[in-house]
């Protein structure tokens, strides 16, 4: 039984670092007794990230990994050696942090950060990959002083209300949690911000690494080629096997080929881009309509969503929205359309090939509902 997750306004970043200064004057800054990859990026930070950590466990002991969001179970935020932390040890650690939280007054991403060290130093970890929440710089991960290096996976337009509205802020903010002239290992799809990333990095730090054209799919190319970098950074054996496998739910999962019924979490530009040459790239059966099925949430850029959706499905996009504190209203989008029940659309298009995607609040409620079948 995990924690399920439960509706709540996601806040992981401030401007004042409340977690620094609690690890430091009541931890004794407890997080530098662990070694960090630090991984950033717009997209791909989280299939990095369980790639990466399933290449490391034959080479350390302990090997942690801190990600976000969770997509079922808040579990999923902090593994060991690719097991997630119990609800029992959950549990704990909240109650044990409480007075913390209140006196601090820490912010949500902050007390997963903080559980996190504390689990990790439990378990006695030695290495740990840590993701970003948003951005770098100021984000509750860049406490980790002990780094080993930083994974940069991909850069567009996000989080601009936090990271800023021009790719050079974007990038500032996310490179700039290099530490001590650490490498910076950086994606292929980024190359082309190399100018920019010079400014705040030097370019002796900066590796490039390429793409892996074996991967599952478009998506991982990119991915599965940085961590095949970093692997050789470290010069450590690369097991390919890995590679051929899903690394996260949500992330152009398919669920069924006959007909397709596909679930992916893109909800920004560079996402929609990367989803719609993936699923170019499949081998659709024609004689099968396909229909696709959007949901934002209210923070996002979905104008822009709409716009590359639509120019690619035309009349088969259809939009709905979700029960979630942050999800739009259709009453305020301009489009025709309109879904009302969700479920009830997949029901009813149940012979035809399905892809939802959106807002990683709504697509686990598509997964959770395709995997109850009671519909089909």
């Amino acid at each position: 039984m995990k924690v399920q997750k439960k509706i709540v306004k996601v806040q992981p970043f401030q401007d004042e670092y409340q977690l620094s200064k609690l690890l430091a004057e009541k931890y004794d800054n407890m997080q530098n007794k662990i070694k960090v990859i630090n991984v950033v990026g717009t997209n791909g930070k989280g299939s990095t990230s369980n790639y990466l950590q399933k290449q490391l466990i034959p080479d350390y002991e302990q090997v942690g990994l801190f990600t976000s969001p969770a997509f079922l179970n808040h579990n999923e935020r902090i593994k060991v050696n690719n097991d997630y932390i119990s609800d029992d040890d959950l549990k704990r650690l909240l109650k044990k942090i409480h007075p913390d939280v209140q006196a601090y007054h820490l912010t949500f991403f902050e007390i997963w950060t903080l559980m996190a060290i504390l689990y990790f130093i439990e378990k006695d970890v030695k290495i740990a990959i840590i993701e970003a929440g948003i951005g770098g710089a100021h984000d509750a991960t860049n406490v980790f002083a002990n780094q080993l290096l930083v994974a940069l996976t991909s850069i567009g337009f996000d989080h601009t209300e936090v990271l800023g509205t021009t790719i050079e802020e974007i990038i500032a903010n996310k490179v700039k949690i290099v530490k001590n002239n650490n490498p910076l290992i950086i994606s292929n799809s980024c190359k082309k911000y190399l100018k920019t990333i010079s400014k705040y990095v030097n370019k002796e730090q900066i590796i490039i690494s390429d793409k892996y054209l074996k991967a599952i799919n478009y998506y991982q190319q990119y991915n599965v080629g940085l961590v095949i970098k970093i692997m050789e950074f470290l010069n450590l054996t690369i097991n390919y096997e890995i590679f051929k496998i899903i690394p996260l739910l949500g992330r152009f999962t398919i669920l069924n080929k006959n007909p397709y019924f596909i679930i992916d979490g893109a909800h920004n530009p560079e996402g929609i881009n990367a989803l719609i040459q993936t699923f170019d790239i499949l081998d659709i059966d024609n004689d099968k309509e396909t229909m696709v099925l959007f949901a934002s949430s209210s923070k996002k850029n979905y104008l822009e969503n709409l716009k590359l959706l639509k120019n690619h499905f035309n009349s088969k996009l259809y939009i709905t929205t979700f029960k979630h504190p942050l999800a739009w209203n259709l009453k305020d989008v301009n489009f025709n359309n309109k879904v009302y029940n969700w479920k009830k659309f997949i029901i009813q298009n149940q012979d035809k090939n399905i892809l939802v995607c959106g807002s990683l609040y709504f697509v686990p409620l598509v997964y959770s509902f395709y995997l109850e079948r009671t519909w089909k």
